[in-house]
């Protein structure tokens, strides 16, 4: 986490996201379903998966920006909001954990 640039209270980002790709991995104890699949009843998604700490650009609507500004802001990933369908994103420069729906 460190060679990543997240800092170090993003810890409970980490196995939030760390046990959301374990429920949706198959096991040996239930075979051929995942322990999502076997607790809900439906087929888990995991197509919105990414690598925890990886670079990800956040899109900045064009309210907050000019003619010429960047569409988008360079962020840590840190996971999946858990009320919505959003990505959970740290700043390095502003120090701020904003959430994105386009990533």
């Amino acid at each position: 986490m460190t060679r990543s640039g997240v800092p170090k209270c993003s810890w409970p980002e980490a196995v939030s996201w760390s046990i959301r790709v374990l429920n949706r991995y198959p096991t040996f104890s239930i075979r051929n379903v995942t322990p999502e699949e076997a607790w809900s009843k439906h087929k888990s998604s995991i197509d919105h998966f990414k690598i925890f700490g990886c670079i990800a650009y956040g899109h900045i609507p064009y309210q907050k920006r000019k003619k010429l500004d960047d569409k988008g802001e360079k962020c840590i990933f840190l996971g999946v909001n858990d009320y919505s369908k959003s990505y959970k994103l740290y700043n390095p420069v502003s120090k701020k954990v904003i959430t994105s729906l386009d990533v």
